[in-house]
């Protein structure tokens, strides 16, 4: 939106508001970023895991102050897992309005906006920092396509200092019901003058009277950018196409109206002696900065928010100081030192004083009357205490249970033997750190929401956008066609969309999977290879494989062919007719009618012979039957069965007369 001119009483009010509401933010949530603060420093700074002064105390001493900082292996595990486990936006339709069509359209387009901002920064960045300390953010732009076009394009970028983010009032994870929100940033005062003009520079001394505490220093000038919710009593209109306008124009009609209040949100940019800049905000409903939040808890009415080393940093202190004096008592020590008399070492002191240094092939010594028999020895090594490396061990093992990490999910070996074991110790250590993943993926929702929010704004005329698909590859659609009719195709402005979330493996991981399960598929059944050949080409990685695939595709079965050339016809809309003139039949092939024909002429063969082959069996049973006829017992037999049939038939005519 363009820039608004403001009044000085207009300018005035809103520097006074946003002075109090930043104050009041800041006091509100001291104590938690004074703690997130300290945390990002316990893991990233160097020194700053021990004491200051008993630091200095030790160091004075010339006693060891080690730092074996583990607390990164246990944030790299939880930020590797959501690596490997993004979580996707899919678009649903809400009401009656709403068009499947739509809603995938601004799927495909939600997913060109992550592929064009390299989105997986933005969220690594902010999801450390949640899991590190307890807060991330990131947020949602807009800017123009290029330096000559009107059209618009939605970015996600990171916000570097997460800490620098301040919220009104709320309820909701996602910050959606607070009222207001600032990004304030501290820059040199050259710099900024060089960027936002000496006038709206204020002075320190003004900054210490005029202007509240912290807004200029003698080396910096604070810049703060102020979203905040404003709102209007209108009345809305329903026309007779779904449509909702605020004012009737000539010819249209309305089917309902109705009192509301109109929200906007409005972006101010903001020094302590002036406002910079403003303009309004594409989206209506949400302020677009995005928060991503640890573990949160409400002690007392109190917000109290943390990360994942918060509960560790107590175990992780005492391994360091149990880590320093076992190396003091060991590792430092001096050598091993000799046991003698003065009277040894008279006249020879200066070789035994360099006896450290140099490699002496003797040492001279004097014999002590005094102490008769007794040379010089050494005296043997310092012995490591066992109960010190047992209470190293229990520390490290109190550091993996607050961080709720065992060996086993950090890939180290542990008690377990068997490959179930392993897996469910593993599992467990994901379940227990699953928190900070979850609050992820309610984040990338809200991300979802606020890109559905801006898109009927930025995407108001009729043009072609670019669809992310799911591998990564893109395809386009119109949106705000106008027909013939007058009817406005794939308008965004119609009907309502929420957005869901799932959590799995990324595309790369899930091709990998399904390439192995297709080929063990296909050693088990080698007659679907023909089938799926092409698919399993595509899951290849190496170059031509797409050409591959191609090559494949064309020697499918013809069924196939046809199922897939229907399938593309009515996702573009076309009738059985204008499918069969787009995508015909393939010709029969004259090699494979060939092939056909000698099979069929084969199977004809087999016929054929395994009917001479029942004759010749019903050949070989005659003649079995003959030969048992001639013997003396087949002869006996036949007369036998013949006097019974006789007998039977007499019997039969005495019984009819």
């Amino acid at each position: 939106m363009a820039t608004k001119k403001l009044t000085s009483e207009q300018e005035q009010k809103i520097l006074k508001e946003a002075r109090e509401r930043l104050k009041k933010a800041i006091d509100f949530d001291s104590e938690n970023r004074k703690a997130a603060y300290e945390d990002l420093e316990f893991v990233a700074i160097e020194g700053k895991q021990w004491p200051e002064t008993i630091r200095q105390e030790r160091e004075a001493n010339g006693q060891p102050c080690l730092t074996v900082n583990k607390l990164p292996t246990f944030i790299d595990q939880v930020v590797g897992d959501q690596r490997m486990n993004r979580p996707s936006i899919k678009v649903i339709p809400v009401d009656s309005d709403g068009d499947v069509k739509v809603a995938k359209l601004l799927g495909g387009w939600i997913k060109h906006v992550e592929q064009i901002s390299n989105s997986d920064v933005a969220i690594d960045h902010a999801f450390e920092h949640a899991v590190t300390c307890g807060y991330g953010a990131l947020r949602i732009v807009t800017n123009y396509v290029s330096d000559t076009s009107f059209e618009q394009e939605a970015f996600i970028e990171k916000i570097d200092n997460a800490l620098a983010v301040f919220w009104g009032r709320h309820t909701k994870y996602d910050c959606s019901d607070a009222e207001f929100c600032f990004v304030i940033t501290d820059i040199d005062k050259e710099e900024f003058k060089d960027k936002y003009g000496e006038d709206n520079m204020p002075s320190f001394d003004e900054a210490n009277s005029q202007y509240v505490e912290g807004w200029a220093t003698k080396d910096t000038i604070r810049v703060a950018e102020y979203f905040v919710k404003d709102y209007e009593d209108v009345t809305i209109y329903l026309l007779a196409n779904g449509k909702t306008v605020e004012k009737l124009e000539a010819g249209q009609t309305a089917v309902k109206k109705r009192k509301t209040r109109k929200q906007k949100i409005m972006w101010y940019l903001l020094s302590g002696k002036s406002v910079i800049d403003n303009r309004e905000w594409a989206g209506k409903k949400y302020i677009p900065i995005i928060p991503v939040w640890g573990k949160e808890f409400n002690v007392g009415g109190k917000r109290v928010v943390r990360g994942l080393v918060r509960n560790g940093k107590d175990s992780q202190r005492m391994y360091n100081y149990w880590s320093s004096i076992d190396t003091e008592v060991v590792a430092l020590q001096p050598r091993n030192p000799f046991i003698l008399t003065p009277k040894m070492l008279e006249d020879h002191a200066g070789m035994w004083n360099q006896a450290q240094k140099k490699n002496f092939f003797y040492l001279l010594v004097n014999p002590d009357k005094e102490a008769p028999g007794a040379w010089p020895h050494r005296e043997p090594p310092p012995q490591a205490s066992s109960a010190m490396s047992q209470r190293i061990a229990m520390v490290d093992q109190e550091l993996r249970d607050t961080m709720g990490l065992q060996k086993a999910a950090l890939g180290m070996q542990s008690n377990e033997r068997s490959g179930v074991a392993i897996r469910e110790r593993k599992q467990e250590g994901d379940v227990g750190t699953f928190a900070f993943m979850d609050n992820l993926a309610r984040t990338v929702e809200h991300v979802g929401r606020v890109l559905v929010d801006i898109a009927p704004v930025i995407l108001d005329t009729e043009r072609v956008v670019r669809l992310g698909l799911d591998n990564g590859d893109f395809d386009f659609d119109a949106v705000n066609v106008k027909t013939n009719e007058g009817k406005i195709l794939n308008d965004l402005s119609i009907g309502v969309y929420d957005v869901v979330v799932t959590v799995g493996p990324s595309f790369t991981t899930q091709r990998t999977e399904a390439r192995q399960s297709m080929q063990e598929y296909i050693q088990y059944y080698p007659a679907a290879a023909p089938v799926i050949g092409d698919l399993y080409a595509r899951s290849l990685d190496w170059p031509g494989a797409e050409e591959i695939a191609e090559r494949l595709e064309v020697l499918l079965p013809p069924e196939i062919k046809a199922k897939k050339a229907a399938d593309k016809a009515r996702k573009e809309g076309l009738s059985p007719e204008q499918a069969a003139q787009a995508n015909p039949l393939p010709a029969p092939d004259p090699l494979m009618i060939l092939k056909v024909k000698q099979e069929e002429m084969k199977l004809q063969e087999l016929q054929l012979q395994v009917q001479q082959e029942q004759e010749k069996l019903k050949g070989l049973k005659l003649e079995n039957d003959l030969k048992v006829a001639t013997t003396k017992e087949g002869v006996s037999q036949m007369l036998d069965e013949i006097i019974t049939e006789k007998i039977g038939g007499d019997n039969a005519k005495g019984n009819e007369s």
